[in-house]
């Protein structure tokens, strides 16, 4: 028994449209919703409600919490003697992208950093741009601070060929 292609291909149409339609029959919620009861409304719905906060739960404020020690910790580790003591720390919200801190307290940030994330489910991401800015640590009256210089690339090049150095 043989079938032609013009079979097959009557066949597998009528199939996806018969699929198609048991599909659609089983996303219609109409039969698990309950059926209208009167035709009358209730005014109580019609008028406007307050608008209600979207969490109401208990860990907003414990990620609130989380965000002002990790920034208070951040804060006082920003302690330094001399430019090798300070360090980078970039990673973001709530931190300031020009944020320098001892390097002897990068460890516990870190950990801080950690807990902040694990207690924030709804935070904010982004990257410290750069751009062509080149970001130093510096220790300035006995506080870490980032210093920025420019580095273009091209521009250097530029000076280098004509044998003009940099001021």
């Amino acid at each position: 028994m043989k079938f032609s292609s013009l079979q097959i291909g009557v066949v597998s149409v009528v199939a996806a449209v018969i699929l198609w339609m048991i599909a659609t029959w089983f996303e219609d919620d109409a039969r698990w919703l309950p059926a209208e009861t009167s035709g009358q409304v209730d005014t109580q719905l019609q008028s406007p409600r307050p608008d209600t906060p979207v969490r109401t739960a208990t860990d907003v404020l414990s990620c609130e919490q989380s965000e002002s020690l990790l920034n208070e910790d951040v804060a006082a580790a920003r302690y330094c003697s001399s430019d090798d003591d300070c360090t980078l720390f970039d990673y973001g919200y709530p931190i300031q992208c020009m944020t320098s801190v001892s390097k002897e307290q990068i460890t516990a940030l870190r950990l801080a950093y950690r807990r902040y994330e694990d207690s924030c489910s709804y935070r904010v991401y982004y990257d410290c741009p750069t751009g062509e800015m080149v970001r130093m640590p510096i220790c300035r009256n006995n506080h870490c601070e980032v210093e920025l210089t420019t580095s273009d690339p091209l521009q250097d090049a530029t000076l280098q060929y004509l044998g003009i150095k940099e001021p």
